[in-house]
């Protein structure tokens, strides 16, 4: 379940691009929530994530809430979607840098913070956006699979980097990966063309009402 769920909001986040944009970003910001939840409930727990009826409980919950949020809210969307792309950023270096137990996870959160406020105070192109979006929903179409396959553990969610991820898999994950990205980045793109949303920056295409 945690594999189909991580590969459904891999594929939304990664090839839906501006076609439904509000409910692109509701999905992942439920996938943001349910998987931070997760950890959190792992890091208080000390077990893996996903493997209590508590993490699950707690994951949807907050899955639901976030999701909520970043519906209602697209500034606030944006915010999730980009810090969800810092917190696999941070926590995935704490990995490699030997971090261990709620270091990954509290280095993770900062970076997430850090990243979303950069977003902010420098009005993130939407051409960044995109190449964001994409590479972030190209590896979690890359994690889901692995998991369903059992090639990789649901606990490798929000701790593991894609380097740590493909490191010792067969090519064709990497493959998988680099083609999920950039047929992401080619359908976002035309589909910014095609709409009303410009290529100007991120605070150009807020919505003045939601």
């Amino acid at each position: 379940m945690v594999g189909l769920i991580t590969l459904v909001a891999g594929i939304v986040l990664c090839w839906g691009g501006r076609l439904a944009f509000r409910i692109i970003l509701a999905t992942w910001g439920a996938f943001v929530g349910f998987t931070l939840a997760g950890s959190l409930v792992s890091a208080a727990t000390g077990v893996p994530p996903f493997t209590t009826i508590l993490g699950w409980v707690v994951g949807v919950l907050v899955g639901l809430l976030f999701a909520s949020l970043a519906y209602g809210f697209y500034v606030l969307a944006v915010v999730i979607a980009i810090g969800s792309i810092g917190y696999g950023l941070g926590a995935g270096i704490a990995v490699g840098l030997g971090a261990t137990g709620s270091v990954p996870l509290v280095i993770g959160i900062v970076a997430a913070v850090l990243l979303a406020i950069v977003t902010l105070v420098t009005n993130l192109p939407d051409i960044l956006l995109t190449v964001l979006t994409a590479l972030a929903g190209a590896a979690a179409i890359v994690a889901g699979l692995m998991i369903l396959v059992g090639a990789a553990e649901p606990a490798v969610l929000g701790t593991a980097s894609l380097r740590d991820l493909l490191a010792g898999q067969p090519w064709g994950w990497t493959v998988l990966y680099l083609v999920a990205a950039t047929v992401g980045i080619v359908v976002q793109n035309r589909a910014a063309r095609a709409g009303t949303r410009g290529r100007g920056g991120m605070r150009s295409n807020w919505p003045t009402r939601r």
